[in-house]
């Protein structure tokens, strides 16, 4: 058993501990990072963000080839190549691996690969594959042990016929058909992915809208949009039981309806935190489903010298939240004084085609609290760049207090409403208003006009309309 002496140990190296780890090493803290498994970068990296918006671009090619004669181009009848198109997945991972392994070298992170677990108030222990047991010291503690594939009790993956988005990302071929157990963000995105590379997908959701969370006018139209992509959606629908029949499929039974018969089936019905057997019990912090209760200002637990950031933590479970988080925590630890973490401007980002992006509150949010509120709406479908891109579903809705003209809530759905919503995520931090966006001179032709045109609309002079 061998002994090293840091200032800060990181245990999980996502999206959320690398950056938490990167930071504090430039703020001259000597810092170790501990991954128990093969590669770096946690979910988002390996099974998560970045395989899957690598085959979401895959998919949005495949489409565009398949209307490249309106644009002029005549090139038969275009056939892909699973195998390549997961190869290509596969290297873009790779790459980011080895990016990763660079900039801890490059920041002197120390990395410890094996199960991280706390062993005491400034002890960590490290159990490596081998059985073998590496003893930390240190004066702070960051937990960023991220989460893991929520699974049915009923229902739980065989990894062939019932999968999880885990799995389903190493599918050897597109299926015939599928059904997917769950319509939030990660349900539709692999619905419009497997949709426009030809299988004949069915969403079931159990709320009255996929993608819960979001502006109900949003779900209704990304309804409407995959509807054109080989997928049925069927909402207010509940599970009863999934059955793998091997060769003859997998059987799917829904309350009030038939069985029925689907190649694959994924279930995708959320994420829980990865916070059992990391030592919680050893230091005497506690936790409520999971979740690690921390200050949200310092990102501290109830025990002095450890923090916990990203999805362990009750906010956001969005890569981009827990390294803003691990950033802000980082600069805590190493004595400085960082700007607040601000979740009102948290942006959501689905990558389905279009894309969904929004910050802030829904309409529903709004009248459940009896806030008063105005609405600013353009659609792309006038815009002469979304024309030129062959983009023209979706729109920009703006949320807005009457009074002052502050924004309350944005939604956007575009094929590029995930590069468009950072626009208002500023205004928000910068607390800007609805008149100062509309009165910002965009560039012509661009998407970004119709930002502009739909704060225009909500202070009654939309021009292109």
């Amino acid at each position: 058993m061998s002994t090293n002496t840091f200032d800060l140990v990181v245990i999980g190296s996502g999206p959320a501990g690398y950056v938490g780890a990167i930071r504090a090493s430039q703020l001259g803290l000597k810092v170790a990072l501990i991954e128990k498994f093969n590669h770096l970068g946690g979910t988002c990296l390996n099974v998560g963000c970045i395989p899957t918006k690598a085959l979401l671009e895959s998919a949005k090619t495949w489409d565009k080839l398949g209307h490249a004669n309106e644009q002029g181009f005549e090139i038969g009848s275009p056939k892909f190549s699973w195998n390549k198109i997961m190869g290509r997945k596969d290297k873009i991972v790779d790459d980011q691996r080895k990016g990763l392994r660079f900039l801890m070298k490059k920041n002197k992170i120390e990395t410890f690969e094996g199960h991280g677990r706390i062993a005491g108030k400034g002890k960590v222990s490290v159990t490596h594959s081998d059985g073998k047991v590496t003893s930390l010291e240190t004066r702070n503690i960051m937990i960023a042990t991220g989460s893991r594939v929520r699974e049915l009790p009923f229902a739980k993956s065989n990894h062939k016929g019932i999968m999880t988005s885990d799995d389903v990302l190493f599918i050897q071929e597109v299926p015939k058909s599928m059904a997917i157990i769950g319509g939030g963000v990660v349900g539709v995105e692999f619905a419009s992915l497997f949709g426009r590379f030809g299988c004949q997908v069915t969403v079931i959701e159990m709320a009255p809208q996929i993608l819960p969370f979001e502006d109900e006018e949003t779900a209704k139209e990304l309804t409407r949009c995959l509807k054109k992509q080989n997928v049925i959606i069927e909402t207010n629908t509940k599970l009863t039981s999934i059955q793998d029949k091997g060769s003859a499929g997998v059987e799917v039974m829904t309350e009030g309806n038939q069985p029925r018969i689907f190649e694959k089936v994924l279930v995708s019905i959320g994420r829980e935190p990865v916070t059992d057997d990391i030592g919680l019990n050893t230091v005497g912090i506690s936790t409520e489903r999971g979740v690690i209760k921390v200050d949200l200002a310092t990102y501290k637990t109830t025990i002095d010298g450890i923090y916990a950031v990203g999805d362990v933590i009750p906010t956001p479970m969005l890569a981009h939240t827990g390294s803003a988080e691990a950033y802000h925590c980082a600069e805590v630890i190493a004595g400085k004084k960082p700007h607040k973490v601000h979740y009102e401007s948290n942006p959501s980002a689905v990558y389905t085609y279009p894309e969904v992006a929004s910050i802030g509150q829904t309409e529903k949010q709004l009248k459940e609290k009896n806030i008063s509120y105005k609405v600013g709406k353009f659609p792309f479908s006038p815009m002469a760049k979304a024309k030129i891109e062959d983009s023209t579903d979706g729109f920009v809705k703006i949320l807005f207090e009457p009074k002052y003209n502050e924004i309350l809530g944005v939604h956007i759905v575009h094929a590029r409403a995930t590069e468009m919503i950072a626009e208002f995520s500023l205004n928000k931090v910068l607390e800007g208003t609805l008149d100062e966006i509309a009165h910002t001179i965009h560039p012509h032709p661009t998407l970004s006009e119709t930002i502009m045109e739909a704060a225009h609309a909500g202070l009654g002079g939309a021009v292109h309309l």
